[in-house]
C-alpha cells in the first residue's frame, strides 16, 4: 500500500501541519480530562490543537495536514499520558501513517502540537526527521494545560537546523481555547501574516 498522500495545494505555499489527540469525539457526558483536551464547535468535537490548526488554515488560506500515528494512540486519558511519558523517556519516534508526497513545494510550515510532559509529543520529532526543511520557515503553535510553549521552539530549531524557526510561537492554554479565534488572528497580525 502506498503510504504517501499528495496534498492539493490550490496554489498555496504554506501548510498547517498539526498533531492533535482528542480523548473523545462524543460531545455529551465528557470527563474533565476530555473537556480539557477538546472544544465543541457546533456539533463537532475537535481537539484543541486541531481547532487552532483549522483557524490558522482558514485565516491564512493555507493547506492543512494532520499527523496521524500508524499505531493509533489510546483515547483513555491515563493510558495516553503513560504512553506519552514512556515514548519521551525512551526517545521513541512513532511511525506516521501518511507521508506528504509534495512537501518540497511549501515554503512556510505552521507546526502545531499539544504540550505533553513539558515537550512536544514524540511523533513531532518523527515528522521533523522525515523531511528536509532547508530554506523553509517553521512557525510553531501549541495548546497546553499551563506549561506555555515549554522550550519546544528550541527543540524544533535543533531538529530542523536548516530551517528558519520563528521565535514568536503561539501558545494557547486550554482554559482560553474559546478565545482561540481572536488569539490566532492577533498572533497572525503580529507575524505579518494578516492585514
Amino acid at each position: 500500500p502506498n503510504d504517501e498522500v499528495k496534498i492539493d495545494t490550490n496554489g498555496s505555499k504554506s501548510l498547517v501541519v498539526y498533531f492533535s489527540q482528542p480523548e473523545t469525539d462524543k460531545k455529551d457526558d465528557m470527563t474533565e480530562e476530555e473537556e480539557n483536551s477538546t472544544v465543541v464547535i457546533g456539533d463537532e468535537v475537535l481537539g484543541n490543537t486541531q481547532y487552532v490548526a483549522q483557524l490558522i488554515s482558514e485565516y491564512t488560506e493555507s493547506d492543512i495536514y494532520r499527523i496521524e500515528a500508524k499505531k493509533a494512540y489510546p483515547v483513555d486519558h491515563q493510558q495516553l499520558i503513560d504512553l506519552a511519558k514512556d515514548e519521551q523517556k525512551r526517545d521513541l519516534r512513532p511511525a506516521i501513517k501518511n507521508k506528504i508526497a509534495n512537501f518540497d513545494q511549501y515554503d512556510t510550515i505552521y507546526l502545531g502540537y499539544p504540550i505533553w510532559w513539558s515537550d512536544m509529543p514524540q511523533i513531532l520529532y518523527t515528522f521533523l526527521d522525515l523531511y528536509d526543511f532547508t530554506d523553509k520557515t517553521i512557525i510553531p503553535f501549541s495548546t497546553n494545560g499551563g506549561s506555555g510553549i515549554a522550550g519546544t521552539v528550541q527543540a524544533i530549531k535543533e531538529e530542523a537546523e536548516n530551517a528558519m524557526v520563528v521565535e514568536n510561537a503561539l501558545a494557547i492554554n486550554r482554559d482560553d481555547i474559546t478565545d482561540a479565534p481572536s488569539l490566532v488572528e492577533e498572533w497572525l497580525k503580529e507575524l505579518g501574516g494578516l492585514e
